[in-house]
């Protein structure tokens, strides 16, 4: 049996296979400061702070996160590393409100991402705002 043919096969496909595996691998997002992760959300979400973060989100977050939060909005064709899915239920749970505070002021990995912060840009009673609004994808 001659396995050279069947062994360059795997080889191509593997070739060819191997960018578009690396294409969907995730981005790991820095993990905020404990100081953060301990931090509840200190804005009521109240239908008021939700029609705000919704403008405040729609302004400056869905060209990239997707109008509704699935991460796939206009700006990300080519992007390396695709934004985050805030309409993944289980994942979402797994991020506390600090982190995704912390994220939203300080940014991302900037040699990675996109995601810059808006600490000079956003009030923190707004960025909290966000944090309500991005969790409503979720639900």
């Amino acid at each position: 049996m001659n396995t050279f043919p069947a062994g360059m096969a795997l080889l191509f496909t593997l070739l060819v296979a191997w960018p578009i595996a690396t294409d969907a691998t995730e981005h790991e997002t820095p993990k905020a400061p404990d100081t953060f992760l301990t931090m509840t959300n200190p804005v009521t979400s109240t239908t008021d702070t939700l029609q705000e973060a919704k403008s405040l989100y729609e302004n400056r977050c869905s060209k990239c996160h997707g109008t509704s939060g699935n991460g796939k909005g206009s700006a990300t064709k080519d992007l390396e590393v695709k934004p985050r899915n805030y309409t993944d239920k289980a994942l979402m749970e797994t991020i506390p409100d600090g982190q995704l505070f912390w994220i939203i002021c300080y940014g991302s990995d900037p040699e990675a991402t996109e995601m810059a912060g808006y600490k000079k840009k956003l009030s923190e009673e707004q960025m909290w705002s966000l944090v309500h609004y991005i969790r409503s994808f979720a639900r």
